[in-house]
């Protein structure tokens, strides 16, 4: 059976499951911190929409190569 080790800092002691709960959660907050920054670019939210809008009315493009992209921007 493996051993379980605590880590210790200062005063505080921490199990590997309780840390590794900790970690998820510290990513989960990133993400969420992120999402709120996107939320409140004005700039990059009426992109979004203007995008969702375009590809909602079919203006999208099918690029199978890097010269198609030069066909579609002439």
């Amino acid at each position: 059976m493996a051993e379980t080790k605590t880590i210790m800092k200062g005063g505080l002691t921490i199990s590997p499951d309780a840390f590794n709960t900790l970690v998820k959660l510290k990513e989960e907050l990133e993400d969420v911190i992120e999402t709120i920054e996107i939320m409140n670019d004005r700039a990059l939210m009426a992109g979004l929409k203007r995008s969702k809008k375009d590809v909602e009315e079919g203006r999208v493009y099918e690029l199978k190569n890097v010269d198609d992209f030069d066909e579609i921007w002439k």
